[in-house]
């Protein structure tokens, strides 16, 4: 083997394993719907892509020890990406699950054949709205932009750990129980008021079994605010979505 040919195989195999890993854990991707072998096979047509158009360049000689390495450099690069673009999708599942427990949905769960996982009914709804959003204000196109560009900004192989990479991942995940607090508001205020008036109610009239009559309550006016909020929620996701590629170039810059 020669060894230009052996250089080439390396690249393309730390761009495979890159993209690949980008890809694993983003939601849209995690489910038992899509096999592995699509998810590899998109891998390699983008590994193609990227290779042939002006690819990154390596000098270094084939070496089993020194390229398992390096895979190891670029799984952990397409994790920390993909962490990022994963918990913007968490932030919605967040307010999601707050807004299930106070109206009562999270008592009544099912299992989600996809995802493989317990759900609610207001779960399932504001995730596959999510995914909705994703594709509808093609995200989808700056995730993949943002794939071609971490190879200009992080080389192969020349990822670092520093305190500014711990501390975003950090701050990141505090901002799933800030933000998918803010997402939910509409629905949490307006429940914790029912709560309030549900309250009073049985203080005025003992005979009335509150926590019996109003369960269905809650329900009429969870659906209620859920529809006439979900112009609220569906800008509040694309807002996350549409900051998501300052934010991905930014952590490409942690990394080197």
């Amino acid at each position: 083997m020669t060894p230009d040919l052996s250089t080439d195989i390396q690249r393309f195999v730390l761009i495979f394993f890159r993209i690949l890993s980008i890809l694993w854990l983003l939601p849209i991707f995690a489910t038992r719907a899509i096999s592995m072998p699509y998810k590899a096979g998109l891998s390699l047509i983008l590994s193609y892509i990227i290779f042939e158009f002006g690819g990154p360049r390596m000098d270094v000689p084939y070496n089993t020890i020194y390229l398992a390495v390096l895979i190891l450099k670029e799984i952990f690069i397409g994790l920390t990406i993909s962490f990022f673009v994963r918990a913007l999708f968490m932030m919605v599942f967040a307010a999601a699950e707050m807004a299930s427990l106070q109206v009562g949905f999270s008592f009544a769960r099912f299992m989600d054949p996809i995802t493989m996982s317990q759900v609610s009914v207001l779960e399932q709804f504001k995730n596959l709205l999510t995914i909705l959003v994703f594709f509808a204000i093609d995200a989808h196109h700056t995730l993949i932009r943002s794939i071609f560009v971490s190879f200009k900004e992080i080389p192969l192989g020349g990822v670092a750990l520093n305190n500014n990479l711990l501390s975003y991942i950090i701050q990141m995940t505090g901002r799933i129980f800030s933000v998918g607090l803010k997402i939910s508001a509409p629905l949490t205020v307006t429940l914790f008021i029912v709560e309030l008036a549900l309250g009073l109610l049985s203080r005025l009239i003992p005979q009335i079994n509150v926590f019996i009559e109003g369960l269905p309550v809650k329900v009429l006016i969870a659906m209620l605010v859920l529809s006439f909020s979900l112009s609220i929620t569906v800008t509040a996701i694309t807002a996350l979505f549409n900051g998501m590629e300052p934010e991905i170039l930014k952590i490409m810059r942690f990394l080197v």
